[in-house]
């Protein structure tokens, strides 16, 4: 009789355990705050992204902070600004030693991060080749998500999007053979 008892414990304990398991298995997760961007330029050819570019920056990240702030609420949009000092100029005219590259995203008040498909928060120190556009008040943004390329130990560089036809061309090369290729494209443009 004792063995029938622990036998039927058994049993119903293994079968709530069974039930809690497979509840915790076919629950929806939790949903978790993204946010989506349709990038307003996105090239077709490296030239294309060499043609659009107002200004072309290889650049090392010094700092970023909190920028502005559009909207409120769930919906604000947060901006983070940048700056990089200037290693080299390949296109376009930038007269300061340093540039603020405004950059879509953020970490809110409450701490959640926010950021787009641009490769996410720059690395301090890091060294960047950066195809921007002027926001018409000395401050830049990055045209696409094809336009920000990490330059890594042994000058390589890191594209963010390497299935991206235009970053696969850079991503992976030389930095030397990558402003080749600018310099290239600029002559045909010019």
């Amino acid at each position: 009789m004792k063995n029938i008892a622990i036998l039927c414990v058994s049993l119903v304990m293994g079968a709530g355990l069974a039930l809690t398991v497979g509840h915790f298995l076919t629950a929806s997760p939790t949903a978790t705050p993204t946010m989506q961007a349709q990038w307003k330029d996105v090239y077709r050819t490296p030239g294309g992204l060499v043609a659009g570019a107002d200004l072309i920056v290889i650049a090392d990240h010094l700092a970023a902070e909190p920028g502005r702030v559009v909207g409120e609420g769930e919906d604000a949009t947060l901006f983070t600004n940048n700056t990089f000092a200037i290693e080299s100029i390949l296109k376009g005219v930038h007269e300061e030693v340093t540039l603020m590259l405004e950059q879509t995203g953020g970490v809110t008040a409450n701490g959640q991060v926010f950021n787009i498909n641009d490769g996410g928060a720059y690395e301090p120190g890091g060294r960047y080749l950066l195809f921007l556009k002027s926001k018409g008040d000395g401050s830049y943004y990055l045209i696409s998500h094809q336009a920000r390329y990490r330059i890594e130990d042994g000058e390589v560089l890191e594209g963010v999007d390497p299935t991206d036809r235009v970053v696969a061309r850079l991503h992976k090369q030389p930095l030397d053979r990558g402003r080749s290729l600018i310099q290239n494209r600029l002559r045909l443009i010019e």
